[in-house]
């Protein structure tokens, strides 16, 4: 069987998007692990997979959580900035050499993402599927950076039913799966704090909240709002940076936490108030749960833009959304039962199309294709052998 390294994006939400399809190739009986700054070893391990780290001398365990408390950066950027502090401990093309030299694969998953690596691996001649997170398309919007990975098969991991009609993707582009892992290992939570008798409203922003400089004075409005909804609960799920402390007047069918175990926390929920996380998203329409999107950065303003022309749910104004105009949405998802059943009969097909694992089936047939040039090779060799 083959080994296989995927190599996610360096925050948390692009390596959860990948973890079913790992998971499937695994079932298959191929190797497979992750290549990744160490803080998220811990993570990838418990998940019952390998791990490859990089740059332990640059970013070792505990770098990326001190610049989310403290500097409220982005991963990426932290990686950045310190690889201009330390030049001499940062020589990516050197460091991926030696593993694959050390790890031998057969495989790299890449993240779109990560371009530049992705043409490292591509020099040295190991076998890449390109893999797409969110609905970027690089081919239109920044073809020149693109260019020479044109011909590497990427996988989108989104149903296309949730795309616009008539968006062009080049050839051996794949709209696949959701890649939603419901066996994924996450949280604990107080469940025994919940009534079972009031419908549940779901706000998060994910691993992304610090970076949002307006989140906690959105989750007071929020809170505020639900204050104003006795019949209803609020569970809000605040991000590292920020505790229960930070917030005043916290009615009792509101409650908060760090971290809530989403996909769980989804089975239960009637709204889901988020940034637009395409993850999050996604698990909304799995699980047929209208959304709220209140866009701030990155591909959030795209995946929103089409959770209202698909008439999921609303997008709202992180900024100037006030605490009536938050209620109010919240009124209009509630007394209108058409948004439950558009996004009910969208989470049919995602749940249909989860169950084809089509992404993994992909990745199986770009292996099978590299098993028979390698065994004609192997069999030209001996056929020279003999001539010889």
């Amino acid at each position: 069987m083959a080994n296989i390294i995927f190599t996610p994006y360096p925050e948390m939400g692009h390596l959860n998007a990948s973890l079913k399809i790992a998971k499937a190739l695994r079932s298959r009986g191929h190797h497979v692990s992750y290549l990744g700054l160490p803080d998220f070893e811990e993570h990838v391990r418990s998940q019952g997979l390998g791990f490859v780290p990089i740059f332990e001398r640059l970013c070792p365990k505990g770098f990326l959580q001190q610049q989310a408390v403290e500097n409220r950066m982005e991963n990426f950027s932290a990686l950045l900035a310190r690889a201009k502090a330390s030049v001499d401990m940062f020589d990516p093309a050197s460091e991926v050499q030696e593993i694959v030299r050390r790890t031998q694969p057969d495989l790299f998953v890449v993240d779109l993402l990560l371009p530049d690596l992705a043409r490292i691996i591509d020099q040295i001649a190991a076998r890449i599927v390109l893999l797409n997170t969110q609905l970027f398309n690089p081919w239109i919007e920044q073809p020149a950076l693109y260019a020479s990975l044109h011909k590497l098969p990427e996988l989108i991991l989104c149903p296309e039913i949730f795309e616009f009609p008539g968006v062009q993707r080049k050839k051996n582009s794949y709209y696949v799966e959701s890649s939603i892992d419901l066996e994924r290992r996450d949280t604990a939570f107080p469940w025994n704090k919940l009534d079972e008798n009031k419908p549940l409203i779901y706000c998060s922003f994910g691993s992304q909240s610090h970076l949002i400089d307006q989140s906690g004075d959105f989750f007071q409005r929020v809170i505020d709002a639900m204050a104003l909804r006795p019949d209803r609960q609020l569970v809000l799920g605040t991000g590292a940076h920020l505790s229960v402390t930070d917030f005043h007047s916290i009615p009792p069918n509101a409650h908060l936490v760090n971290f809530v175990p989403q996909l769980e926390m989804l089975k239960r929920a009637s709204i889901m108030i988020t940034h637009g996380g395409f993850n999050t998203v996604k698990e909304c329409i799995f699980f047929g749960v209208p959304i709220l999107v209140f866009p701030v950065i990155r591909d959030h303003p795209a995946i929103a833009a089409r959770v209202v022309y698909h008439g999921l749910g609303f997008r709202g104004n992180l900024q100037n959304a006030s605490v009536e105009h938050i209620h109010h949405l919240i009124n209009r998802i509630d007394q209108d039962p058409s948004f439950k059943t558009r996004v009910e009969v969208m989470g049919r097909e995602f749940r249909r199309i989860e169950e084809s694992e089509s992404a993994s089936q992909i990745i199986q047939a770009v292996l099978d294709g590299l098993q028979k040039k390698l065994r004609a090779s192997k069999l030209f060799a001996n056929k020279a052998h003999i001539v010889f």
